[in-house]
């Protein structure tokens, strides 16, 4: 073995291996790298959209949960004034149900009244009565022999008018 052999160069095959090499980058370029180039591609369109759609769905969400709260405060305050009115409502009914109750309670009492008053009347009639028979017992016994029956009348009927003046009510 010589020296020279060991380090020498062969152009020929340097010259077809380099052709090799640019043989096997253009197969690998053409059956590879493109189709690898294009998965990558599609994978990162793909990606992209995952990202565009989770961005729209977040403001998608978003916008629910504005909606939503808006309905909710809408539904708290419905909510309120539903409990103001049956309040008001049930605070007029209850003063309704007060003032019939007070007129109730005066019309009872005026018809008490009423009755207290024709008892009254008729306990004063019922007095006038008995004063005038006792008069006229006390008057018959008195004037018996002397008065004629139109005298007796005249006077039971005096002693009744003074009977009813005020001065015997009270």
């Amino acid at each position: 073995m010589e020296t020279g052999e060991v380090f020498s160069i062969d152009l020929w095959k340097i010259f077809f291996m380099l052709i090799n090499l640019l043989l096997i980058y253009l197969i690998l370029k053409r059956f590879l790298y493109k189709p690898v180039k294009k998965m990558f591609e599609m994978r990162e369109r793909e990606v992209a959209e995952t990202y565009q759609n989770a961005d729209a769905t977040k403001v998608e969400a978003h916008q629910l949960k504005e909606r939503y709260e808006e309905k909710l405060s809408g539904a708290k305050l419905e909510a309120e004034e539903i409990v103001r009115s049956a309040t008001k409502r049930a605070q007029l009914r209850s003063e309704s149900i007060i003032g019939e109750a007070k007129d109730a309670a005066g019309n009872m009492m005026e018809r008490a009244q009423e009755q207290i008053e024709a008892e009254k009347k008729k306990a004063v009639n019922q007095i006038k009565d008995e004063i005038a028979d006792i008069a006229l017992m006390a008057a018959s016994d008195l004037l018996q022999k002397e008065m004629d029956s139109d005298d007796h009348k005249k006077l039971i009927d005096q002693f009744i008018d003074t009977v009813g003046d005020e001065s015997w009510r009270s």
